[in-house]
């Protein structure tokens, strides 16, 4: 028996190295995310006036309507992938410690991160939900 735990611990033994340039690679998408025309604060402050498409006509509020709704979705995509990034990285930092060794504020960063990914979650829109006939409303 204490020769399969120890063969058990071996296989989740965390190779720190490999682990830390994952982490490095991590780190370097969520900057190239934040500096990008795909940041959340950037698409926030990038919008486009309902007058720039036209007034007076049902196809220009149906195009700014349209393009509200896209915007909206990118920016929600944006904060999700930051975030998604950012959990990983935590992840990978604190691999190897076990939950008791990490510091009540990045456990408090990590809660946040899952909750704020659970509250964003459409089954209707995760193809393996659908496949597995778990998804339901409309995407």
């Amino acid at each position: 028996m204490a020769e399969a735990l120890t063969r058990q611990a071996q296989a989740l033994e965390v190779e720190y190295e490999s682990m830390t340039a994952h982490k490095n690679r991590v780190d370097a998408l969520l900057r190239a995310l934040d500096g990008s025309e795909a940041d959340s604060r950037r698409l926030a402050h990038d919008t486009l006036p309902a007058p720039a498409l036209g007034t007076g006509f049902a196809e220009a509020r149906a195009l700014f309507t349209a393009y509200d709704t896209v915007h909206g979705r990118l920016q929600r995509l944006s904060r999700g992938l930051a975030g998604q990034i950012e959990a990983l990285g935590i992840a990978i930092l604190t691999a190897g410690k076990g939950y008791g060794g990490v510091d009540e504020e990045t456990r408090t960063r990590m809660r946040a991160l899952v909750r704020h990914a659970k509250e964003e979650y459409v089954p209707a829109r995760d193809p393996l939900a659908r496949q597995d006939g778990q998804a339901g409303g409309t995407i």
